[in-house]
């Protein structure tokens, strides 16, 4: 093992601190947990679409929508997913993943085969800033207790209660305007673009089964070069 530098001892040891205390979760390095073992970058749970048919088609038209739309943000292939639960953009506790484990991960009913839902375009986000497609029918047992979980997550001081957890409404985030009061003619144009070709995204149908498995998500870079990384993968277990 190599000494370190008097210059690079500190952070090191700020490293050391930040997996020591999540001793009882998940040991994180600093980008993502500070000294204290709270979260620096946004924490939620979903279900990743990225190794669907949906998202295949979304990654070969990619190139055109670019060209169509050049001042919108696309959603990478790899990140698309459906939300379950955002427990917040920072302050989460790494100690304490396994009793969010126990709660935020509540996937659809699966006993009966795939659940199929089909998308419309729609608007979301505070400024109506996001095309997403909204997911219908939505499964009432699945709702209820997805949205019984949020509340018992926020009650045991897990997560703080957002704007969402009124209705669970499930969708799928594909496209972004970084200005959207400048750019709402876009928006538009992109909204009524995916309902006129739906039939290359399989009529905006997306089966959910049991090879989307529920897990946590962190949102690491910004912008273009956001990625969304499963906790258990780019965390390591505390444990061992």
């Amino acid at each position: 093992m190599k000494f370190l530098s008097r210059a690079a001892a500190p952070c090191a040891a700020l490293f050391l601190l930040a997996s020591t205390v999540a001793a009882a979760g998940i040991s994180c390095p600093s980008n993502v947990v500070d000294e204290k073992g709270l979260g620096k970058v946004p924490l939620f749970s979903a279900l990743s679409l990225s190794k669907t048919p949906f998202a295949k088609k979304w990654a070969k038209a990619q190139k055109e929508l670019a060209k169509e739309f050049p001042n919108l943000r696309f959603e990478k292939p790899t990140n698309l997913h459906v939300t379950l639960a955002f427990m917040s953009v920072s302050g989460w506790d790494s100690g304490r993943i396994e009793d969010m484990e126990k709660l935020g991960l509540d996937g659809p009913d699966l006993s009966s085969g795939p659940v199929k839902m089909t998308g419309t375009p729609d608007l979301f986000g505070g400024k109506k800033e996001v095309v997403a497609l909204r997911l219908d029918p939505v499964p009432a047992e699945w709702s209820k207790r997805l949205m019984a979980d949020r509340q018992a997550m926020t009650d045991k001081g897990l997560r703080p209660h957002d704007r969402f957890d009124e209705v669970f409404t499930p969708h799928v985030s594909l496209a972004t305007a970084p200005k959207p009061d400048e750019q709402r003619d876009e928006l538009a144009r992109f909204q009524k673009w995916m309902g006129d070709h739906a039939k290359r995204f399989s009529g905006l149908t997306i089966a959910l089964d049991r090879s989307i498995a529920p897990r946590y998500y962190l949102v690491i870079g910004k912008d273009a070069a956001t990625s969304f990384e499963p906790v258990r993968g780019y965390c390591a277990d505390a444990k061992k």
